[in-house]
């Protein structure tokens, strides 16, 4: 396994702005910890933003404005702050696929395995998820790492990358675990 770790959407906007979820707070510490012993281990962070032009950008039609290019809604919080080493693209749709350099880098890097974690999990992580599949990624899911505005949904949405994905599906701790094993 060479795994990336991916950090989706969890910006100013999606955990403490417009479209925040009480769910978005309490996987931060989770995300957290997997950055930093990602960060460890030399497992590339990947941070897949929101950004989009006013007035222009189709999503905003449905969602409102929301992780506006150049403001502060559309940063990464201050609790995850990607470092030097660490990347970040920006999309201006569902997918960190679509229309990006995702692809690019990830081959680049050597990975061959994604561990999503973020927000919406029934929305851009599930977005990502399918792009990834579609391209002979695999796909780890903490599911402590993933959020939705309904947990009921989450769960959901969980169940269906583990299902139509193959999505392997853990915890934050089960995952550093593993982890730490393979580095030894």
């Amino acid at each position: 396994m060479r795994p990336a770790l991916i950090v989706i959407d969890m910006l100013n906007d999606f955990v403490h702005g417009p479209l925040a979820s009480p769910g978005s707070r309490e996987i931060v510490p989770n995300i957290k910890r997997l950055i930093a012993r990602a960060r460890s281990l030399k497992i590339p962070v990947i941070y897949i933003c929101d950004s989009h032009y006013e007035g222009v950008d189709w999503e905003l039609k449905l969602w409102g404005p929301h992780a506006l290019a150049g403001t502060w809604g559309a940063e990464v919080i201050e609790e995850l702050k990607p470092e030097r080493g660490d990347f970040l693209v920006r999309k201006r749709r569902y997918s960190g696929f679509f229309q990006t350099d995702l692809g690019i880098l990830l081959r680049e890097l050597g990975a061959d395995t994604l561990i999503l974690t973020g927000v919406d999990t029934s929305i851009c992580v599930s977005h990502t998820a399918a792009d990834a599949f579609y391209r002979g990624y695999a796909l780890v899911v903490p599911r402590d790492a993933v959020a939705t505005f309904d947990p009921k949904e989450n769960e959901q949405a969980v169940g269906y990358l583990k299902r139509v994905y193959g999505a392997e599906i853990t915890t934050t701790d089960e995952l550093i675990h593993r982890l730490d094993g393979k580095s030894q």
